[in-house]
Formats: structure tokens, C-alpha cells, sequence
């Protein structure tokens, strides 16, 4: 920006009569001037100069505070950096910090659902087990009842009556559940059959010949003409009553106070009625009537349910 200009006595462009002002003004200050330096003594021109020493020296040492105080402030702004920059980073981490927080309390608390989880599993497979300890398995595998004039097993009718033919499908299944059964029995005492040995196959089960391997019993048959002339099904179930009475046998070595109720004749192939009628009863079907066969068949499973029993006491839980 330009300076506003400035008033000259010299110019000639003025008019003389404000020439003439100015000039009268400054003789009046020229004459000030002289008659103040008049006045002034000796005394009072050193007393000037020492204030004005005292005010330069005072005004050297104001400088040096002034610059003492800059020092002080451009630390105290540096260290000002510093903290802010400090404080800026401390922020990062604690902001850091409360992410691995959340996360790990995430995590913590996933893993605490899943322990209760577990803990629940375990209860609940503890549960199970305290379930199947009390469970006897040969009980809840092997259902021996009756269903009238029948003997059953697992709810399959072990014989027939001219009143009630039987499927031979569901003979074919009793026979195997038995064959099982006294198979299992068997296994558990360690038992090794003389004779025969039992070979448990569903509704197709069978006894192999010790002596003929060859030889092969079946306890299944399918009825007709063939089945009153084939007598092996006769022989299967002879040898599976000699297997029976083997078992009876076995356990009245180790507990002499055992005993079936009903006694078995294997030569002759019959069960006999011993507490009741005292009447015997052939297990074959060949010159035998369907009633009394069905009836040793009952008396059959029955002295396989009290041989179920015994094993289940002595074998508990083994």
C-alpha cells in the first residue's frame, strides 16, 4: 500500500500564506527547544544519562528473560508433542486392547456354552450308562413268556396247533432266537458243547455234527409232504435238547442247589412234567401229536427262562 504523501515547505505548489504558517510554527519549537536545553544543568543531563543506562540495562535483561521464556516455551511445546503423540499411542493400544477384549470374551463365552454343553452330554450319557448298568442284557434281549398254549420268545410262537397254525416263518424265527440264546448262555460260562455245535443264523439256524462236520441239523422247516418224511428236522431238535441238558449239567457242577423244573430225557428226546401232570411230552414232531409237541416246546423255553435267570445272578454286570 502506498503512503499517504507527505506535506513538503518546499513545494512550491503550497500557497504562500500556508508557507508563511508553517514557518512561524517551527521557530516557536526551535525556541522551545533552546530554552529547555537552557534550563538543563549539568546535574540533570548525568541523572538522563544514568535512566537512560538503567533503562537500556533494564531493557537487556527483559530481552534475555523474553528469550529465556521463548526457550521455556518451545520445550514446553516439544514436550507437549511428545505427550500428545504418547497419548495418541496409548489410545491405539488401549483401543487394541479393548478389541482382543471383546474378542476373547467372545471367545471365552463360546467356550462356556460349549462346556455346558458338554457337561450336559455328560450328564446326560451318564444317565445312560447308570441306565444299562441296571440293565441285564440277557433280560432285555431274550423276552421269554407264553401267549396261551404257547411258549414264546421275543413275541415269536415256538410250535402250532391244529386250532392255530403257526406260520413256519415265525417257528423258524423262535427256533433261531433260541438257538441264540442258549448260544449266548453258553459263551458266558465258557461252555464248550459235547456233540454238536450251535450255529445261530436267524430263521435258518442249524447244529454242525462234532463227530460229522459234514452233517448239518436244521431247526427251520417250511411244512408240506417233505416235512413228514425228513426226519432231520426231528434230529436237529433232539440234539439241540441234548445241548440244553449239557447246560444244566455245566451249571449244576458250580451250584449244586440248581435244578429245572422240568427234567429232560435226551434218548428218548421227551421233557417230563415232573411238578404237575407227571406226564412226558416229545419234542419230535414225527408220530406225535401238535398239541403235545407245542407243550414241550413251552416246557422247553421254561427251563431255558430259569437257566436266563441263573446266568443273569452269577453274570451280572460281567
Amino acid at each position: 500500500m502506498g503512503s499517504e504523501p507527505r506535506l513538503k515547505i518546499y513545494d512550491v505548489n503550497l500557497p504562500k500564506i500556508v508557507l508563511l504558517w508553517i514557518l512561524s510554527v517551527l521557530v516557536i519549537l526551535c525556541r522551545n527547544c533552546l530554552e529547555i536545553l537552557e534550563q538543563m544543568s549539568q546535574e540533570d543531563e548525568e541523572q538522563l544519562l544514568e535512566e537512560l543506562k538503567n533503562l537500556n540495562s533494564e531493557e537487556n535483561h527483559l530481552i534475555q528473560e523474553l528469550e529465556n521464556v521463548e526457550e521455556k516455551r518451545r520445550k514446553v511445546a516439544n514436550d507437549l508433542a511428545k505427550v500428545r503423540a504418547e497419548t495418541d499411542r496409548l489410545n491405539q493400544e488401549e483401543a487394541q486392547y479393548q478389541r482382543e477384549y471383546s474378542e476373547f470374551k467372545r471367545q471365552q463365552l463360546e467356550l462356556d456354552d460349549e462346556l455346558k454343553s458338554v457337561d450336559n452330554q455328560m450328564r446326560y450319557a451318564q444317565i445312560q450308562l447308570d441306565k444299562l448298568k441296571k440293565t441285564n442284557v440277557f433280560n432285555a434281549t431274550f423276552h421269554i413268556w407264553h401267549s396261551g398254549q404257547f411258549g414264546t420268545i421275543n413275541n415269536f410262537r415256538l410250535g402250532r396247533l391244529p386250532s392255530v397254525p403257526v406260520e413256519w416263518n415265525e417257528i423258524n424265527a423262535a427256533w433261531g432266537q433260541t438257538v441264540l440264546l442258549l448260544h449266548s448262555l453258553a459263551n458266558k460260562m465258557e461252555l464248550r458243547f459235547q456233540r454238536y455245535r450251535l450255529v445261530p443264523y436267524g430263521n435258518h439256524s442249524y447244529l454242525e455234527s462234532l463227530t460229522d462236520r459234514t452233517k448239518e441239523l436244521p431247526l427251520y422247516c417250511s411244512g408240506g409232504l417233505r416235512f413228514f418224511w425228513d426226519n432231520k428236522f426231528d434230529h436237529a431238535m433232539v440234539a439241540f435238547l441234548d445241548c440244553v441238558q449239557q447246560f444244566k449239567e455245566e451249571v449244576e457242577r458250580g451250584d449244586t442247589g440248581f435244578c429245572l423244573p422240568y427234567r429232560m430225557d435226551v434218548e428218548k428226546g421227551k421233557i417230563e412234567d415232573t411238578g404237575g401232570s407227571g406226564g412226558s411230552y416229545s419234542i419230535k414232531t414225527q408220530f406225535n401229536s401238535e398239541e403235545q409237541w407245542t407243550k414241550a416246546l413251552k416246557f422247553m423255553l421254561t427251563n431255558l427262562k430259569w437257566g436266563l435267570a441263573w446266568v443273569s445272578s452269577q453274570f451280572y454286570n460281567r
